[in-house]
């Protein structure tokens, strides 16, 4: 009798949970969706009518706002990629100078250690290349640190240029 008990027990609530899932799941499109009669007049089925079509209807806008977010994004990451592009190129070109510097100086250093004297320069360096200017944030989020969108990492206020304008 025992083991019988906790086996119905157990069953009932598997029963229980798998009823609740088709339930989330039929209440997202149908009105009508348990298969049990309503009176199609009736108060209570008019309000779930009505706040069914307030549910999609706040949803579309909802889907309407992220599409229009994804496109604004969309287009800040191309001018961002042209922008950081254009940085990697320039780092480019200030390796490849520090490395015919460096390339000069080594022949300088060899021809000197054969002439038994000293290098006449020193050794060059390369200096800081670029960095990385931070990915453009959606309106919505506050990746920055709560900054809103007016403001560039460094504090500067922009002028309402474009996001290439303030990588500069």
């Amino acid at each position: 009798m025992v083991l019988q008990a906790m086996f119905c027990e157990r069953l009932s609530g598997q029963l229980a949970t798998q009823e609740e899932k088709q339930k989330k799941k039929r209440k997202k499109g149908q009105l009508n969706g348990d298969g049990l009669p309503r009176l199609l007049t009736s108060d209570e089925f008019y309000n779930r009518v009505v706040q069914h079509k307030n549910a999609c209807e706040e949803e579309e806008v909802a889907r309407e706002s992220r599409r229009k977010q994804r496109e604004e994004r969309a287009a800040l990451m191309v001018m961002w990629q042209e922008a950081d592009n254009e940085r990697r190129k320039r780092n480019e070109s200030r390796k490849l100078a520090y490395r015919e510097e460096l390339r000069l100086w080594e022949e300088e250093r060899a021809h000197a250690k054969v002439e038994k004297r000293r290098v006449q320069w020193s050794r060059p360096k390369q200096g800081k290349l670029e960095p990385q200017v931070p990915k453009p944030a959606i309106a919505g989020e506050d990746a920055d640190g709560g900054k809103n969108d007016d403001e560039v990492d460094e504090g500067v206020v922009s002028d309402g240029g474009s996001v290439a304008d303030n990588i500069d």
